[in-house]
């Protein structure tokens, strides 16, 4: 299923699972502003996101991609009072969360290079109980396929340079470490499959 078919209360389960199995910047920010990322990403029609369901229809995993990252966060901060109020709210209750979101937004803007014909997986995730049966690489694959057949010439993500598990998984995929850089208190490394 296509991210872009799910309905409010799905964007919501999304929102729910994606906080807790992605251990990443958005989840520390909260469900408040997970939920608005994914809403954000259903309406861009830049944005290509696929969804796993098992048999009762229940989602238990995703990938999702933009060409144009920063573009689909500037949407998230919309409108700006209500992203000040989630952003002063952080500041108060998880200082340190706040210090490193905002060192990553000063290492993204000059660590990360976008050209036109790439788009960045931005995150996959699977539900706890469906990790490890292979369907983090069936939406790997499904994700490569659906930007190859919309055009792009390769698809870039970056990922904890710690995360052995899903680094592993991309290179067995075929994906290749172009570099490694710091962002905020994570080391991560900048890979790259290119499309057939």
């Amino acid at each position: 299923m296509n991210i872009s078919e799910l309905n409010d209360a799905d964007l919501q389960k999304l929102a729910v699972l994606h906080c807790s199995v992605m251990r990443s910047l958005l989840s520390d920010l909260g469900l408040p502003i997970v939920l608005k990322y994914y809403q954000t990403a259903r309406s861009d029609l830049s944005v290509l996101g696929v969804c796993a369901l098992d048999q009762s229809n229940t989602l238990i995993g995703w990938a999702i991609g933009s060409p144009d990252p920063a573009a689909v966060n500037a949407k998230v901060r919309q409108p700006l009072s209500w992203f000040l109020a989630q952003m002063l709210q952080l500041a108060t209750t998880h200082p340190l969360i706040f210090k490193q979101l905002v060192s990553s937004a000063l290492a993204s803007t000059t660590e990360i290079e976008r050209n036109s014909g790439v788009i960045e997986l931005t995150y996959i995730g699977v539900s706890s109980v469906h990790q490890r049966k292979g369907l983090g690489r069936s939406l790997l694959n499904k994700f490569i396929e659906l930007s190859r057949l919309k055009g792009y010439h390769s698809v870039v993500l970056s990922v904890e340079e710690e995360n052995k598990t899903a680094v592993a998984l991309y290179e067995k995929s075929g994906f290749k470490i172009i570099k490694t850089f710091t962002e905020g208190h994570y080391q991560r490394h900048r890979m790259e499959y290119i499309l057939a």
